[in-house]
């Protein structure tokens, strides 16, 4: 069975931004006319910015059911976060929206650990390897690719090379919930080694300590325990 793709051209920060901004205050009916009028200006076709509009209601709007709690209470702040905070949130929203994004993420954050310089030849293969050689894979590719460059996850190298940009440190304890919110979800889980979420490739960009104390007075949130001597665990309640 071909698994499917969906991510098929460049997401902007500020689509994004002003995405949830209105999400916030407007119905899902209502959200497809603001977004339609808001991107005219940006994407000048009508399929292009149709493709847009659909692509950010799943990131945004459109959400799993596990994932609703925690994006209106993202939601709700959203106003208050600095830049590097709405790209966290961003990230985490449209990982779980888009499993072909997760996989890029995934392989550039194994490739990160162990090079500096990570070709798009590289990528590109591996992602035909598990979505199959086809046009489509191509173009998901170099739209997953050039969003990453857009929102400076990624910076160009010398001969079609992509190099890891200074992480971004986020200690916020909300984002810290949604971060573990998001692993579950797309690891299909209801637990995580606290050491496996604080290293996952999939969060390459970001730099992060856990906070195990507010996360445990979530209230009906996690269960932090010991497995072991040595292993930490987060259920999902």
């Amino acid at each position: 069975m071909t698994k499917p793709v969906g991510f098929d051209q460049k997401v902007l920060i500020h689509h994004l931004d002003y995405t949830a901004k209105q999400s916030k205050k407007n119905t899902k009916t209502e959200m497809y006319a603001i977004l339609d009028g808001f991107l005219r200006e940006d994407i000048t076709g009508a399929k292009s910015r149709k493709n847009a509009i659909t692509m950010l209601m799943k990131i945004w709007v459109n959400v799993p059911d596990e994932l609703i709690l925690v994006r209106e209470e993202v939601l709700k702040n959203f106003n208050e976060f600095t830049k590097e905070e709405r790209l966290f949130v961003h990230w985490c929203m449209t990982i779980v929206a888009y499993p072909f994004f997760k996989d890029v993420a995934t392989e550039f954050g194994r490739l990160f650990q162990v090079q500096e310089n990570i070709s798009s030849t590289s990528i590109s293969k591996r992602m035909k390897e598990s979505y199959g050689d086809r046009r489509r894979v191509e173009v998901a590719t170099s739209a997953v690719l050039m969003s990453m460059k857009a929102w400076k996850i990624i910076i160009p190298g010398n001969n079609k090379t992509y190099m890891e940009n200074q992480k971004v440190y986020i200690d916020n304890p909300l984002l810290h919930a949604l971060l573990l919110d998001t692993l579950l979800t797309v690891l299909e889980s209801d637990t995580i080694y606290v050491d496996m979420a604080t290293n996952h490739p999939l969060f390459f960009p970001f730099q992060y300590k856990l906070n195990l104390q507010q996360l445990k007075k979530r209230k009906n949130s996690f269960s932090i325990y010991n497995q072991g001597v040595e292993n930490l665990i987060v259920e999902k309640i």
